[in-house]
């Protein structure tokens, strides 16, 4: 393949991102529109989570793409050839466009999780050698709380306290640490083909949880398939967000 040939190749695969990514819009909002910017437009108006953590990214691209698009041809070439990392962005934003990234796609799958009458021993092994603040609490297959670290510290504080300064921790069970658990650290619920986005959202606000749960059905009794924490946030984003240039 020639060096034109391979130019010219970059800017079919370029424009077709484009325009399958405005069809994609179209599809979604059930209309049709000049170009990938009005589509652009129309959908953060719409509160397009995608759309709306690409904006920046689109209007670079968009413009790129009217300039090609407008430009004289010579030898079959536009005046602007786009770039490797260009033709890769807007691919990739294409992609996601057309299909939101899920959060099953990103969330830990199958998570450790504690039982009521599991003993604090066991839950605190689990905590150091996975290295987590958090576990799911089931009772056959039944949710029953969220374990905390910042739970477990107040079980350890109330106590200590009670006993003299003397800690006893013999019989301890899980179920009597869930009873230090606040308001604030309670769980939220979602499915496995929600938004990744929305749930990076919902985990960065100020008064967020602590855990979001994957379940089956999205609520509280469905079948547990995953977890995602504040400390996903910043890997989920990495992968479901395109950064360019």
């Amino acid at each position: 393949m020639t060096d034109t040939d391979t130019q010219r190749d970059a800017v079919d695969r370029f424009i077709n991102a484009t325009e399958s990514a405005k069809k994609a819009l179209e599809r979604k909002y059930q209309r049709k529109f000049a170009g990938l910017g009005a589509a652009k437009m129309h959908a953060i108006k719409q509160g397009d989570r995608v759309v709306k953590s690409h904006a920046a990214q689109l209007d670079l691209l968009v413009d790129l793409r009217n300039v090609i698009q407008h430009s004289h041809v010579m030898s079959g070439l536009p005046i602007a050839i786009p770039r490797d990392d260009a033709v890769e962005a807007m691919e990739r934003i294409a992609s996601f466009i057309e299909r939101q990234p899920q959060i099953k796609d990103f969330m830990v799958k199958d998570p450790a999780i504690l039982a009521p009458h599991s003993a604090i021993e066991e839950a605190s092994e689990q905590v150091v050698s996975l290295d987590l603040s958090q576990l799911p609490v089931y009772d056959e297959g039944a949710y029953v709380g969220l374990f905390t670290t910042n739970a477990m510290a107040r079980w350890l504080g109330s106590a200590v306290r009670s006993e003299g300064g003397t800690l006893i921790v013999e019989d301890v069970k899980v179920s009597e640490i869930l009873e230090h658990v606040e308001l604030h650290e309670q769980p939220k619920f979602f499915g496995p083909t929600q938004s990744a986005l929305k749930v990076c959202e919902t985990l960065s606000k100020v008064t967020s949880p602590p855990a979001v749960l994957i379940t089956a059905d999205g609520k509280q009794s469905g079948q547990l398939q995953g977890i995602v924490t504040r400390f996903d946030v910043a890997r989920i984003l990495r992968e479901a967000v395109v950064t360019y240039p």
